[in-house]
This record gives structure tokens, C-alpha cells and sequence, in this order.
């Protein structure tokens, strides 16, 4: 393929065999001193972490089992308490509404009746509803 032709797939683009090995050595000589200045840096944050206490420091007293377990879990599971009874409390102060076998004190509902209530589908006569099912049915399909 001649330098000045652009290969299919690559509108206007010129690549020649010798621009993949120029890339390959270019990248080559970024990625080589980027990977050294990393480990060099990675072996910098970690030095402190090996230093030991200066002799003139006052020695930690020793965490006890009892101090550990304060802190790690009972603390966290105090908190966890008090947040659950926080949220529970309300809704067991309040009427506990309907309970198997007391009288309904509610309304009667009908899921997914018509709007204007009960007495809306007593309403109907029975031409309006043979009209309103000419033509259509389920999801605006026609039958």
C-alpha cells in the first residue's frame, strides 16, 4: 500500500507499517520511566510505615479485650439500638388499627372499581354497557 492512501475503515487517515513500530517505541519510552517513578513512589509512602517509636515517646498503654470490644462492638451496637427503637416507637404508640377479629371501623373499598364509588356502577344501565364494549377490549385491542 502506498504511504499517501488511506486504508478502508480509516477515512483520510495515512498509516504506513513503520507509524505502528513509531508508536510502539514511543509509548515504550513514556511507560518505562512512568513505571519505574511508581514503584519508586509506591516504595517512598510505604518507608514510614517500618519506622519505629522514638525512644523518647512515652510507651501506649496496651488496649484491653473489654476496651477493644467497647469500642469495635458494643458502641456500634448501641447506636444500631437506639436508631431502630427511634424509628419503631412512633408506629407502636399509635392505634394499631384493625386486629383479627374486631369489627372493621373503616369505609369499604373497592381496589380498582370505578371512581365516583359503589353506587357509580349501580348507575349503569345495561345498553351503556354493551355500547361502551363495541370495538375495542383489553388494551385498546380490537376483537
Amino acid at each position: 500500500m502506498e504511504p499517501d492512501q488511506a486504508q478502508p475503515g480509516y477515512p483520510g487517515s495515512v498509516l504506513t507499517h513503520d507509524s505502528g513500530r513509531r508508536a510502539r517505541r514511543v509509548r515504550r519510552t513514556l511507560l518505562a520511566p512512568a513505571g519505574a517513578l511508581g514503584l519508586v513512589l509506591a516504595a517512598a509512602a510505604v518507608t514510614p510505615a517500618s519506622a519505629d517509636t522514638p525512644a523518647a515517646w512515652e510507651q501506649a498503654p496496651d488496649v484491653s479485650v473489654l476496651g477493644f470490644l467497647l469500642v469495635l462492638v458494643i458502641i456500634p451496637v448501641g447506636i444500631a439500638a437506639v436508631v431502630a427503637l427511634l424509628t419503631v416507637l412512633p408506629s407502636m404508640a399509635r392505634d394499631k388499627g384493625y386486629e383479627q377479629g374486631a369489627a372493621w371501623r373503616g369505609e369499604p373499598e373497592w381496589f380498582g372499581g370505578p371512581t365516583k364509588g359503589l353506587g357509580a356502577a349501580d348507575q349503569v344501565t345495561p345498553e351503556q354497557i354493551e355500547s361502551a364494549g363495541k370495538g375495542a377490549g383489553g388494551t385498546s385491542a380490537h376483537w
